[in-house]
């Protein structure tokens, strides 16, 4: 495993981060620089998930298969979705007397 050099930067960037992290959960601002274990550990797993998602190459491929999938399922089933979706609009209509 490669060593990671830490620089200013890279400090500035995790504090920026934490005090979005913290105004994002909390709804407010964090006015220290320190936090619990257990809330870094949850931000940290709640970052790591965030990056896989966002940036993840086999996770890309995964979403797009799942989407591929997604919208030859709903080629599939669009006139019986849509034959549903006017049943239910009409059904609501004489529910409401209109």
């Amino acid at each position: 495993m490669s060593k990671v050099i830490h620089t200013t930067q890279m400090d500035s960037l995790l504090s920026q981060y934490l005090e979005e992290y913290s105004r994002s959960k909390n709804k407010a601002i964090n006015y220290t620089d320190t936090y619990s274990r257990k809330y870094l550990l949850e931000c940290i797993s709640d970052m790591t998930d965030r990056i896989m998602y966002k940036h993840c190459v086999e996770d890309r491929v995964i979403m797009a298969e799942m989407d591929e999938e997604y919208w030859e399922w709903l080629d599939k089933n669009a006139d019986r979705l849509a034959a549903e979706d006017e049943e239910y609009k009409h059904n609501n209509c004489e529910k409401d007397g209109v």
